[in-house]
């Protein structure tokens, strides 16, 4: 089998394209792919407020369970260094813990007032940036970022950069999600990229956990959730 897209040859039980990432035939559903068109209103469904709540609750829980953990482990410090005191140790794990504990509290007001936009896809790019390891056999690591660009309804633009983490596709890499060309909702609060046209997707992200999901479920098997379609 070829990809319709660049031309590449896939095995036959690929899902997406090795090279370009777009959806293989073998997986395009075209009796079901007309009602799968339009931004989906179930993106309102209470649930999710609750799962990002719950979220949010769950991580200032773990911010004060570490706290004094963080605590203990630098009251240890001074036994291995004399010029760290038990004080000065103190100091430092309450500014530590206490830094955590402000960066999920800012990180959760700034999902809560992140905005909605409509926008396309202009451009996507990879780009690498090196940092030296002396450890390494080159000398120095690489990392790739994935770059996506859009272009907003109401006018200028905005991007999406994230870093690849392994050589493997994950779950939420939106540059295989994503086209050039394609029409996007961005919804804030769930950091979520909803696709208008999803006529040729076999699967879609979750819109709470982001795991693909086979677009024919109308419900995540793994949060329980509803699936983002029309």
């Amino acid at each position: 089998m070829f990809c319709e897209n660049c031309g590449t040859q896939q095995n036959d039980n690929a899902r997406f394209c090795e090279n370009c990432g777009a959806v293989t035939e073998a997986h395009v559903q075209p009796s079901y792919a007309p009602r799968l068109v339009g931004f989906s209103n179930r993106i309102n469904d209470p649930i999710f407020e609750i799962k990002q709540k719950a979220s949010f609750h769950r991580s200032i829980k773990h911010g004060l369970l570490f706290l004094p953990i963080l605590l203990l482990l630098f009251q240890i410090v001074p036994f291995f260094s004399e010029d760290f005191t038990r004080q000065r140790a103190l100091i430092v794990g309450c500014v530590v813990g206490g830094f955590g504990m402000i960066w999920t509290l800012v990180g959760g007001a700034v999902r809560a007032s992140a905005r909605t936009w409509d926008g396309e896809v202009t451009d996507k790019k990879i780009t690498e940036r090196r940092s030296r390891n002396n450890a390494a056999a080159t000398g120095y690591d690489i990392d790739y970022y994935h770059t996506i660009v859009f272009r907003l309804a109401s006018g200028g633009k905005k991007e999406m950069r994230r870093k690849l983490r392994t050589n493997e596709l994950n779950a939420w890499d939106m540059m295989i999600y994503l086209n050039i060309g394609d029409r996007v909702r961005y919804h804030g609060k769930l950091d979520y990229y909803e696709k208008y046209d999803k006529s040729r997707d076999a699967e879609i992200p979750c819109a709470n956990c982001h795991k693909y999901v086979d677009i024919r479920l109308e419900y995540c098997p793994v949060c329980q959730v509803p699936i983002i379609k029309p």
